[in-house]
């Protein structure tokens, strides 16, 4: 006499365990049987899955060559295949599932995932160089989000230019809910251009982008939507620094130095 099968229970248990760096095992559990395929595609499921394991896994990495004109989807896990490099687009940013590409005219988000993507025109033109951001809605209040299923909320891009007339500063804010910039905030630049190869910082509900020869870091408030200048540790011009988040949350500088990461 066979024995009784597992409640669906155990079998949810069980099935949890599974490594979230190969997604592909749920697809394969899913094809066990009717049953399995329920549990798994259960939203409840999908959702005690993301709280069991809490943080993602790494799926891939993104790489900008050929002197940052292509950008390249480079998959750590069988599950994700290459994707095609995104000519003349660099990648400047990358957060909460989404990848930020810049072209000359616009500035593209893209789910290296599932491959999708959407092109934003860029609102200012006349600029000496450019910063930029993306993360999700919920994240830019005060940080309320668990970001265990940012890819399939709300988005925003950050964008900082500095103008060649007037020395001004300006960040634009893209909502994807109303698919449109709003109007700029505006600050006298000093003198400071930001340097998009220093990439950005997201530390609480501001973000920080650094800039070009110079010791000093655009703050801005996504709450206040107000900008400032911080200082940061003097920076020698033969080795370039990058912002990052440390992992108790605070603002932090890494660099590479004879293959070793200095953070």
């Amino acid at each position: 006499m066979p024995p009784p099968p597992l409640l669906d229970e155990l079998v949810e248990e069980v099935l949890l365990r599974l490594p979230p760096h190969e997604p592909a095992d749920l697809v394969r559990a899913a094809l066990v049987c009717r049953r399995w395929r329920r549990l798994v595609s259960d939203p409840g499921f999908r959702r005690r899955f993301r709280e069991f394991h809490r943080h993602p896994p790494v799926l891939g990495m993104i790489c900008n060559f050929y002197g940052n004109c292509a950008t390249r989807f480079v998959p750590t896990t069988a599950f994700c295949s290459p994707q095609a490099d995104r000519g003349r687009l660099r990648a400047l940013d990358a957060r909460h599932g989404r990848v930020l590409l810049g072209g000359r005219r616009s500035v593209v988000v893209w789910d290296p995932i599932t491959d999708e993507e959407r092109e934003l025109p860029l609102p200012e033109w006349r600029f000496v160089d450019h910063g930029a951001a993306v993360l999700c809605s919920a994240a830019a209040a005060a940080g309320a989000c668990d970001h265990l299923d940012c890819a399939h909320r709300p988005f925003l891009v950050v964008l900082v230019c500095s103008r060649f007339e007037g020395g001004e500063t300006l960040v634009y804010t893209y909502l994807s809910e109303a698919a449109a910039w709003g109007n700029p905030v505006c600050a006298q630049q000093h003198g400071y251009q930001v340097d998009y190869m220093m990439g950005s910082a997201l530390v609480g509900n501001a973000l920080y982008f650094g800039c070009l020869f110079g010791d000093k870091a655009l703050k801005y408030n996504l709450e206040l939507r107000q900008m400032s200048w911080v200082q940061l540790p003097f920076q020698s011009q033969l080795r370039r620094f990058m912002l990052t988040t440390t992992e108790d949350g605070r603002l932090g500088l890494a660099t590479v130095d004879d293959s070793k990461l200095y953070m």
